[in-house]
């Protein structure tokens, strides 16, 4: 793993925490791997990419008591939808790195890969493979000017209709998500 060469030391990463956890049963972004809660763990490599870390959940200061700033989610009960649309609306202007609490990492040069396309001509990248992979992905506040990207209340949805650059979705390592708590490295 390398530290991205890309990286805007400006870049906002917000982080996607307004889930219930129902297929996990607890709060997942709390969830210990390395003896670091998953959501700690993914703004710590966020952080080490040079990304200042929000986090988006339900409620403001959801997640203070772990040191990560925590903005209250503007629709919640959206989906990550809606968690999309806070980071952005937060954001005010210009790009934002979005990813889920869910991810088990963020490889740097998944970010390096996400920030080398002509970014000016866009209003989204993201990854894909036989759908859109979200997360991480990248997010204009152009968007925000979109009607119609945000009706169906779905990422698909809205990265089909934006003008979004498609990349291949990373293999060695994929992109893996944390859903049940099986789904950790070890249990």
């Amino acid at each position: 793993m390398t530290t991205p060469t890309c990286i805007d030391p400006t870049l906002s990463a917000y982080i996607l925490a307004g889930g219930r956890s129902s297929r996990f049963g607890s709060d997942k972004a709390r969830a210990v791997l390395d003896d670091l809660p998953l959501i700690q763990r993914q703004a710590a490599q966020l952080r080490d990419c040079g990304c200042l870390v929000r986090v988006v959940a339900r409620h403001a200061d959801t997640y203070a008591d772990l040191g990560l700033e925590t903005i209250g989610d503007l629709e919640p009960d959206r989906g990550p939808v809606g968690g999309v649309r806070t980071a952005l609306t937060h954001r005010r202007e210009g790009w934002a790195l979005i990813t889920s609490c869910d991810l088990l990492q963020v490889n740097p040069d998944w970010i390096d890969t996400l920030l080398t396309p002509t970014m000016h001509e866009c209003d989204a990248i993201a990854f894909r493979d036989d759908r859109w992979q979200p997360f991480p992905g990248l997010y204009h506040t152009r968007l925000l000017e979109r009607a119609d990207v945000w009706t169906r209340g779905s990422l698909q949805h809205l990265l089909d209709h934006a003008n979004t650059i498609s990349l291949p979705a990373p293999r060695d390592p994929e992109i893996r998500q944390v859903n049940r708590p099986s789904d950790l490295p070890g249990q």
